[in-house]
C-alpha cells in the first residue's frame, strides 16, 4: 500500500523537477506592488505606480538532494545514485499568475490576485523508499529485505486562489510611516497527495509488496476543477524610516502632497502568509492505518490506474493481511503557512539592499503542503521604468545561489541560480520567473499637475554654446 503512494510521488517528483521553478526577488522591486502583496500586504500602502497591473505570468521553483542535473544538462535531470542512509527532501513551487491589480487611493490600497498554485513538499524521506521512488518497485536490488522506515512525509496540493488586498497608512508622524495591510483569499482545491509515515517495516519481492506493520496516514484527491473550498489569509505590518520630517499630511497620489513620493532610509516589515484551509470532499479518500498490516498481492498485474482502483487495492491488501482498513471520504487540509521578515536599506541615487526570511512553519502531521524555509540577499538598482537586482539565496535544501532579475518596461525576468547552468555544474535545483505588468505611474489629478506645471513654469533655455551678443559701444560727443 505504501508503495503505491510512492510511486504516484515519484511521477509528481518528475513533473514538478522538470518543470523548474519560481524566482522571488520580483518582491523586492516596489514597481510591482502586485508581486509584493503576496509577501506582505502592508507593502501596497503608498505604492510606487498609481496602478500596477499584473496580465499574466509564470514562475517555477524546484530543489532536492535525490535528483540533479548533471552539468546544468535538464535532459539528464535523473543522474544522481541512492546513498544509503541519507535523508531526502524535495520542495518544488510552480504558480501560473493570473490577472491581479493594485490601485492606491489616498491613504489606502486595494487590489485583487488571481494565482494557480502547485506545491510539493518531502522531508526525511529514506534512501530505501527513495530508491523505490527513483527505479520502481520491480528494483531487484533493494527485493527480499527488510526494511523499517519511520517520520518522514511526502506532501503535494494543487489549487486556484483569488485574493482581495488591502493595506493602509496607520501612522504619519515626523520622519516615520507604518502601514499595515491584509489579504482574504478563496480557495479552490484541485488536488492533493499526503503520505504521512510515524513508521513502517516491509519487505518488496518481484511480485508483492508486504507491510508487516504500519503506522500513518493518507490523502488523496485525484485531480480535477472543483474538489472542496476553503478560504485563507495574509497578514502584515512595515515600518518606514523616512528622509524627511513632514509626513504628518502625507498622502500619495495626490495634488495636496505636490504628487510627490516620499522616500525612505530604511524600511522593515513582518507577515504571517498563507493561514488557512481547503476541505476537499469530491474524488477523496482519507485512509489511517494504525499498526495494521498490509499485502499487496502482484503489483505489475494488479497495478493502480486511478482513485477506485486505489482504493480497492488498499481494501483488498488490508483483507489480505487480517487488518481492518479505516478510510473516509473527506480531509481538511491546511495551507503553507509562513511567517517572513523584510528589510530594504536606501543606499541612495537608486541603489538598495533588500533582504528577506522566510520561515516555513511545519505541520508534520497534518494534510495539507508546507514550504522551504529561505533567505535571500538582493542588492537592486531601481528606478520607474527600470530594475536590475542580483539575488544571492540561501535555501534549507540547496547550496547558496546567485540569480538576476530585470524589469525593463512591461516586462520581468529571473532566476534565483544561473551560475550552475552558465558553467555547466551540477545542481540540485533550477528556477525562472517572468511576468508581463502595465502600470500607470501617476493619478489623473497628478497627470493634470504636472501637466500645467509644465506648461505655467517652462524651463530656462540653455545658452551654454550660444555666444553673448555684445552691446554696441556708446560714443561719448558731449562737449567738455
Amino acid at each position: 500500500m505504501i508503495k503505491i503512494r510512492w510511486f504516484i510521488v515519484g511521477v509528481h517528483f518528475l513533473l514538478a523537477l522538470q518543470a523548474f521553478a519560481q524566482h522571488n526577488s520580483a518582491v523586492s522591486d516596489r514597481y510591482t506592488p502586485t508581486n509584493s502583496v503576496l509577501l506582505n500586504p502592508a507593502s501596497i500602502a503608498d505604492p510606487r505606480p498609481f496602478v500596477d497591473f499584473r496580465l499574466v505570468g509564470v514562475s517555477a521553483q524546484a530543489e532536492n538532494n535525490l535528483y540533479l542535473l548533471p552539468g546544468g544538462n535538464i535532459t539528464n535531470a535523473i543522474n544522481a545514485d541512492v546513498e544509503d542512509g541519507v535523508k531526502y527532501n524535495a520542495a518544488v513551487n510552480a504558480d501560473i499568475y493570473l490577472p491581479a491589480m493594485v490601485i492606491a487611493k489616498g491613504y489606502r490600497s486595494f487590489g485583487f490576485n488571481i494565482r494557480q498554485r502547485n506545491m510539493v513538499y518531502g522531508k526525511n524521506v529514506t534512501s530505501d523508499v527513495a530508491g523505490f521512488i527513483k527505479n520502481g518497485l520491480n528494483y531487484p536490488r533493494q527485493h527480499n529485505q527488510v526494511y523499517n522506515s519511520d517520520n518522514f512525509y511526502v506532501k503535494y496540493m494543487s489549487w486556484a486562489e483569488l485574493g482581495l488586498n488591502y493595506a493602509q497608512i496607520i501612522k504619519r508622524d515626523g520622519d516615520v510611516i507604518m502601514t499595515a495591510g491584509g489579504s482574504l483569499k478563496l480557495l479552490n482545491g484541485m488536488g492533493h497527495l499526503a503520505m504521512l509515515v510515524d513508521n513502517q517495516t516491509y519487505e518488496v519481492d518481484s511480485l508483492h509488496v508486504n507491510i508487516h506493520s504500519t503506522q500513518s496516514k493518507m490523502g488523496l484527491s485525484t485531480p480535477g476543477a472543483y474538489l472542496g473550498m476553503g478560504v485563507g489569509a495574509d497578514l502584515g505590518f512595515e515600518f518606514r524610516k523616512m528622509l524627511t520630517d513632514d509626513n504628518a499630511l502625507y498622502t500619495p497620489h495626490s495634488v495636496r502632497s505636490k504628487c510627490g513620493i516620499k522616500e525612505y532610509k530604511y524600511k522593515f516589515g513582518v507577515s504571517l502568509i498563507d493561514l488557512g484551509f481547503i476541505n476537499f470532499k469530491r474524488s477523496t479518500y482519507h485512509w489511517a492505518f494504525e499498526n495494521d498490516s498490509i499485502f499487496w498481492n502482484n503489483y505489475e498485474t494488479n497495478n493502480i490506474d486511478g482513485i477506485t482502483k486505489m482504493n480497492t487495492v488498499l481494501t483488498n491488501s488490508s483483507a489480505n493481511a487480517g487488518s481492518t482498513l479505516e478510510n473516509k471520504n473527506k480531509f481538511t487540509a491546511l495551507m503553507p503557512l509562513a511567517l517572513n521578515a523584510q528589510f530594504d536599506y536606501n543606499l541612495e541615487n537608486n541603489f538598495f539592499f533588500y533582504s528577506s526570511l522566510e520561515l516555513g512553519l511545519h505541520q508534520r502531521l497534518t494534510m495539507g503542503t508546507e514550504r522551504v524555509s529561505r533567505l535571500s540577499l538582493i542588492p537592486r538598482y531601481e528606478r520607474e521604468r527600470i530594475t536590475a537586482a542580483l539575488p544571492v539565496t540561501i535555501s534549507r535544501h540547496q547550496k547558496p545561489g546567485l540569480g538576476f532579475y530585470l524589469r525593463a518596461y512591461f516586462f520581468s525576468i529571473g532566476t534565483n541560480n544561473f551560475v550552475p547552468l552558465l558553467l555547466k555544474n551540477d545542481t540540485y535545483g533550477a528556477d525562472v520567473y517572468v511576468s508581463l505588468n502595465w502600470q500607470i505611474l501617476h493619478s489623473k489629478p497628478c497627470q493634470t499637475y504636472f501637466k500645467k506645471r509644465k506648461d505655467y513654469c517652462p524651463k530656462p533655455t540653455r545658452n551654454f554654446f550660444k555666444k553673448k551678443k555684445k552691446k554696441p559701444r556708446e560714443l561719448n560727443l558731449e562737449w567738455k
